[in-house]
């Protein structure tokens, strides 16, 4: 669920905090966990006759001392004609619009609280959370479901000391600006909101009872999502960020994954289509990994040549199980991977 956090997360950064939430202590990193100093993330190339764009696989929270910036992300940079990304959360007027649409769309009507659509033993599962991530029961007892959800897997995101501030699209935006690279933006902040609270009442609910229900599996599952982000491992990332929503939430998934994926490919495939030019583009990683209904994959389909970024999809395959899955090389590195690659698969 991580990568559906991003705009609920800047906004609470923006606010200082949710007001219905009370500060909670943060550590460097949970303390059953190891601190890598750095990360190679999953990165695809896409091709027509006269460009290429490489779409990087972000992760929305960071702790500030991890290096992800690899050579393959540092060339991308710099011959990049455009940086895409989800949002422009940099603009002038996000904070206004940020917090105008969590306040107007994530609160219930006073009088209305969500513990009325909940059973006992469900409020006993919300209140435990609550207290456990040191928020206010009263403060998420007014929010509608949506937004309590999210609050409490933020909440606990941040508890951990992964901050947003070091995420890769907040870097990597703040940099692009500073190079005059030009900007395109997939959506704005009222469309990313308009996700969540026009969600059907059913699947509202759907996605808070997943998320208490699944609470142990969520903290546990928030390492090895972030192991494998670092690792590149996009089989684990699939799994992880996909495989339960697309089951358990379908409705939801569909609105927050595979609509916004097709969206997204066929503005890349116009933008490809109509001239040359290299681009880069950063978004959430769940939405890059899937083997049908992936960015990469549908611009697959779409008739565009796919492949990860510094090694082909055939010789990807010849990786052995249970080795870390990220091929990023860099791109003069590919013959001679690929010939090393020939050589060790000769009879």
């Amino acid at each position: 669920m991580i990568d559906l956090l991003k705009i609920a997360a800047a906004a609470l950064t923006l606010m200082g905090g949710m007001n219905a939430m009370a500060q909670a202590p943060t550590t460097a990193l949970a303390e059953d966990t190891t601190t890598p100093d750095s990360a190679t993330p999953a990165m695809w190339r896409i091709t027509d006759a006269d460009s290429e764009f490489i779409l990087l696989g972000t992760f929305h929270f960071l702790p500030p001392e991890l290096n992800w910036r690899t050579d393959a992300i540092e060339g991308a940079i710099a011959a990049a004609d455009v940086i895409y990304f989800e949002l422009e959360a940099d603009a002038p007027d996000f904070q206004s619009k940020a917090i105008s649409a969590m306040m107007l769309n994530g609160l219930y009507p006073p009088g209305e609280h969500i513990s009325d659509t909940l059973t006992p033993d469900e409020i006993y599962k919300l209140r435990e959370i609550t207290n456990s991530l040191g928020l206010l029961f009263s403060g998420i007892d007014a929010m509608r479901p949506w937004r309590a959800a999210l609050s409490l897997e933020i909440q606990y995101v941040l508890s951990q000391g992964l901050q947003p501030g070091a995420g890769v699209e907040h870097i990597l935006l703040s940099e692009a600006r500073t190079l005059g690279k030009e900007l395109r933006f997939f959506e704005t902040v009222e469309q990313q909101f308009s996700m969540f609270s026009n969600l059907s009442p059913e699947t509202e609910r759907a996605y808070l009872l997943f998320t208490l229900n699944h609470w142990p599996k969520y903290k546990q599952s928030l390492w090895t999502l972030y192991d494998a982000w670092k690792t590149g491992d996009t089989s684990a990332i699939d799994q992880l960020m996909n495989e339960d929503d697309s089951v358990q939430t379908p409705e939801f998934f569909q609105t927050v994954i595979i609509d916004r994926n097709e969206a997204w490919a066929e503005e890349i495939a116009n933008a490809m289509n109509e001239g040359a030019g290299n681009a880069l583009i950063a978004v959430g990683v769940g939405h890059l990994v899937g083997d049908e209904y992936s960015v990469p994959a549908l611009l697959k389909a779409k008739g565009f040549k796919v492949s990860r970024y510094g090694l082909d999809e055939i010789i990807q395959t010849d990786i052995p199980a249970g080795e870390p899955a990220n091929d990023n090389a860099a791109v003069e590195d590919d013959i001679g991977v690929l010939l090393e690659a020939i050589n060790e698969n000769r009879p």
